[in-house]
């Protein structure tokens, strides 16, 4: 995520310098062939390719739209994750005590709470983990996004293995029996709730107090589950297919139709054709790639959600919440970058 203004210049044409040379390349030909050939018959009248620009325009704002909704929704969803984290800290405090079994010391107590947090922590890792890591077949899997995610790793130093990430809060038992899961992260909610459990067998909380701690539980499941639901469901690619087609239809007609209307005001604004061409036709092709990368929010390029910094941050508030002073230093944004 981007968190400070940035040359747009710079920006847009590290982003398309390669498409703008395709667009200049191609309305140059056209132009020197109708101009050299004095072939007229490749000039076409403005008011089709226009007809297809509009409809290409209407495309382009609904896949917008839709892209920025799967982006926020991805962020609110994790705003969710914050404060059902932050009250699950809380409630510990509030709800751990010695009061139904005075026999228990607060050292104890102090131990059960920091196993509760430490095996939140480690779902928010595991959940992070499967949303940043396991590839999915509609993502930026291209040679240069690896290696560009790789550079983004290293940066910001993100552990890639999510056993290691887990070894720092769980035993080696429990995290052996987790990565053999499906899905660790649900895994990890599982064992909170037998956790629980034995803590109510053990007096230590009443029904009401369990049941507390299970809706909360179920609200983690369904952050969760939603989170998943935008990973593992992509925009229809059907509709990003046919966007594709029209943008390349317009883009190689565009030429053919501004000769003609260029061509009106004089032989020489011709040649404006290669211009106006590359400018219409980059405009169209930077809204296309802007939606299409944000309509998939964890795929570990600089346009997602900031989830390592946010999982970071709770860390840190869970930790502190229950007074652990060995924490780790936050994830700050790096070159205008936050991951």
């Amino acid at each position: 995520m981007y968190t400070e203004f940035i040359n747009p210049t710079r920006a847009a044409l590290s982003f398309s310098r390669n498409q703008i040379i395709v667009y200049v390349v191609w309305s140059a030909i056209v132009v020197c062939t109708y101009h050299f050939s004095k072939w007229e018959l490749i000039s076409i009248p403005f008011l089709p390719v226009s007809l297809i620009g509009t409809a290409l325009a209407f495309f382009l704002g609904f896949k917008s739209n839709a892209s920025y909704d799967r982006l926020y929704e991805a962020r609110k969803n994790y705003g969710s994750i914050v404060n059902d984290s932050r009250a699950w800290a809380i409630m510990l405090n509030a709800y751990i005590t010695n009061h139904a079994n005075k026999n228990i010391s607060k050292e104890e107590i102090q131990e059960i709470k920091e196993d509760l947090v430490n095996r939140h922590i480690a779902w928010m890792y595991a959940h992070k983990f499967y949303l940043r890591h396991r590839r999915q077949p509609w993502e930026r899997d291209a040679k240069y996004h690896n290696v560009f995610r790789g550079k983004l790793q290293e940066e910001f130093n993100i552990e890639t293995d999510l056993e290691q990430n887990l070894l720092r809060y769980l035993s080696q038992e429990e995290v052996s029996a987790v990565i053999r899961s499906a899905n660790p992260a649900t895994q990890l909610l599982n064992n909170q709730g037998k956790r629980l459990a034995e803590i109510r067998e053990a007096n230590l909380i009443e029904d009401f107090r369990l049941i507390e701690f299970q809706n909360q539980i179920n609200k983690l499941l369904d952050d969760q589950g939603k989170n998943e639901r935008i990973k593992n469901f992509p925009y229809p690619l059907q509709f990003s297919f046919m966007l594709r087609i029209s943008l390349r239809i317009f883009s190689f007609l565009l030429p053919f139709a501004l000769i003609t209307e260029l061509n009106k005001q004089g032989e020489n604004f011709m040649w404006l054709t290669i211009p106006f061409s590359a400018i219409i036709n980059w405009i169209f092709y930077f809204s296309e790639r802007n939606s299409e990368y944000s309509e998939n929010p964890f795929q570990g390029l600089i346009y997602d959600v900031p989830i390592t910094n946010i999982t970071r941050t709770i860390e840190i508030d869970m930790l502190q919440a229950i007074g652990v002073e060995d924490v780790p230093e936050p994830i700050l944004a790096k070159n205008g970058i936050l991951m």
